[in-house]
């Protein structure tokens, strides 16, 4: 994904320093996360758009 970098190393930063787990990690986490997410909301909003 493009840009994924750009919106993940902030975030990651900032849950890094609140957690105390290392940027790496979360950055891993996040990006492997945030399609699925992604996935899953666009799959719902498809579904309701075919019942009305």
């Amino acid at each position: 994904m493009f840009g994924v970098a750009k919106l993940t190393r902030p975030m990651a930063k900032a849950i890094s320093k609140k957690t105390g787990i290392p940027v790496t990690t979360v950055t891993r986490v996040i990006e492997v996360g945030l399609p699925v997410v992604v996935a899953m909301v666009s799959k719902k909003r498809a579904a309701r758009g075919k019942t009305k």
